[in-house]
């Protein structure tokens, strides 16, 4: 297993429903989802068993950071989130930032606001990198 980093900066949601808006700042959850069988090469290059590896899951203190900013039309997010991975032999730091960036992996991951029907309008971009073992 590896543990990666995801994160993507300034993602900016809107909600369908203005009154969920409200209702999601008493908690202001935010997910994580990991579906790398979703980039180009279907993750075979760098993930063992990409398939089985998706996952949906809350970002909290243990596992990543999330910085929220209260805009009118809704939240910006940007967010650090950890990933452990079971990886290929092929797998390394270069090959890791090609796949991000153009083999459709940074966009095989997203963030999201739970239960409610809301979408990121824009965002600033983002990366995947290999988290610094001590």
């Amino acid at each position: 297993m590896k543990k990666l980093l995801w994160h993507i900066d300034r993602a900016a949601f809107r909600f369908e429903n203005p009154d969920d808006y409200d209702t999601w700042k008493t908690e202001k959850k935010v997910f994580f989802e990991f579906s790398p069988s979703q980039s180009d090469d279907a993750g075979n290059e760098l993930f063992a068993n990409p398939e089985k590896q998706e996952t949906h899951f809350e970002v909290t203190e243990e596992n990543g950071e999330v910085s929220i900013t209260l805009e009118d039309e809704g939240p910006v997010i940007t967010a650090w989130v950890l990933v452990e991975a079971a990886i290929t032999e092929n797998f390394n730091e270069e090959f890791l930032e090609e796949w991000s960036s153009d083999m459709g992996g940074w966009a095989s991951s997203t963030i999201d606001l739970g239960e409610y029907e809301a979408v990121i309008a824009e965002d600033d971009g983002g990366d995947w990198r290999i988290y610094p073992e001590d």
